[in-house]
């Protein structure tokens, strides 16, 4: 196998680079990484390509293999795309320090989406944030799995990371974004004038993902600077009148939603979506019609038939499909097969004129974190180039 071109390995392997989950294949990366030199490389690039689960059992494995030596342990290094770490941890589950936390981002400069879990860490120190904030210029995307519910990390890290344009934010955030010696961390009741002089995040971003929205305050502060720029937003929490206003302002400029309730006021943000161009929905509404509220722009529909809202009738979205002139391309899952009425949705797409994609990739693995020209997004190669 030593006579094939190391380009030509380097296509053969990103054929197979994910598996049917959209996750790296590790086991097939391993195997070829031993094939032969001219395999080697290749494979070890992509191999590091995504680092994750990173926590203190496997720290000093990943540090000495980008450490191992001056030239291939920084060319591994700069291979790192993602990077998936925990920090501080638990005597169950321990993670690296913030120290280490440093060390490992400066062999990465290339880095370009951060997934952090951090437990028994309230907050970065100034000198730990200093250090951050040189070798994370690069960022492009952040997600914050894990923290505790007061603290102020994810606000310190878009202060120096104000790269950042793909957010998605895992867990419930209660802390207060102006920190100072005379501001608690959490804040009730706060003068609306004294909020409107306080300064807003300086972040742009295109994309916000929230499993839990936090306070309006925070919310607003949050989107500050993103009016011009938020294009895909991703709710999995209902969207109440108070965030509905706030989310008034960046409506009409949104490419893409994403709902995992579908009700009346999910309905309500839907109504101002003028532009949408792709809705994702998590399961097939039946107490709330769909149809009535849906941009004619919208050229992917996606929904979900989960086992734990399993419906039995697909007739929303046959009325969704019919809504819609400007349809391309509808996603579902497989139970959406099973149903009687699937033949029926077949034929309406059919006449329409627009691709049915079932799709088996559960509805938790994110897509790559890169600006789209036309929906649908997914994981893929092609993303590659598009992530530095």
């Amino acid at each position: 196998m030593s006579f094939v071109p190391p380009e030509l390995v380097l296509c053969i392997l990103e054929h197979g680079y994910y598996t049917s989950l959209r996750t790296p294949n590790y086991t097939l990366l391993k195997a070829a990484a031993l094939v032969c030199k001219t395999w080697s490389g290749p494979a070890q690039t992509l191999l590091f390509r995504c680092a994750t689960k990173i926590e203190q059992h496997n720290i000093p494995i990943f540090r000495a293999a980008l450490l191992s030596s001056a030239g291939r342990g920084k060319a591994l290094g700069e291979c790192i795309r993602i990077l998936d770490i925990l920090i501080g941890g638990t005597n169950e589950e321990p993670g690296c320090s913030p120290d280490d936390f440093v060390n490992l981002l400066q062999a990465c400069p290339q880095l370009y989406e951060l997934s952090l879990s951090i437990t028994g860490v309230h907050e970065f120190e100034e000198e730990i944030l200093k250090k951050l904030g040189d070798v994370g210029k690069k960022l492009k995307a952040l997600t914050l799995m894990k923290c505790g519910l007061q603290s102020p990390i994810l606000f310190q890290l878009l202060k120096i990371w104000n790269n950042i344009q793909f957010l998605k934010i895992e867990k419930e955030i209660a802390a207060w974004p102006w920190r100072t010696a005379t501001t608690p961390v959490l804040r009730r009741n706060t003068d609306a004038e004294e909020l409107a002089q306080r300064p807003g995040a300086e972040v742009c971003l295109y994309e916000l993902a929230l499993s839990r929205f936090p306070t309006s305050d925070v919310l607003t502060w949050l989107l500050e600077s993103s009016a011009d720029s938020l294009r895909i937003l991703e709710l999995r929490d209902i969207p109440g009148p108070t965030h509905r206003t706030i989310l008034s302002l960046h409506a009409p400029r949104l490419r893409s939603l994403r709902l995992a309730y579908y009700n009346i006021y999910s309905a309500a943000l839907l109504r101002m979506c003028t532009a949408l161009e792709e809705l994702v929905i998590f399961h097939v509404p039946t107490h709330f019609p769909l149809a009535p509220d849906l941009p004619p722009t919208i050229e992917h529909l996606s929904f979900r038939n989960p086992n734990h809202t399993y419906r039995y009738t697909l007739q929303p979205i046959i009325e969704a499909v019919d809504a819609l002139p400007s349809l391309r391309i509808l996603t579902c899952d497989k139970n959406a097969e099973q149903l009687g009425d699937y033949e029926i949705l077949k034929a309406k797409c059919r006449m329409k004129g627009a691709e049915i994609i079932v799709s088996d990739v559960p509805f938790w693995v994110y897509e790559d974190p890169v600006k789209v020209h036309r929906f649908p997004r997914t994981r893929s190669v092609s993303n590659f180039d598009a992530m530095f």
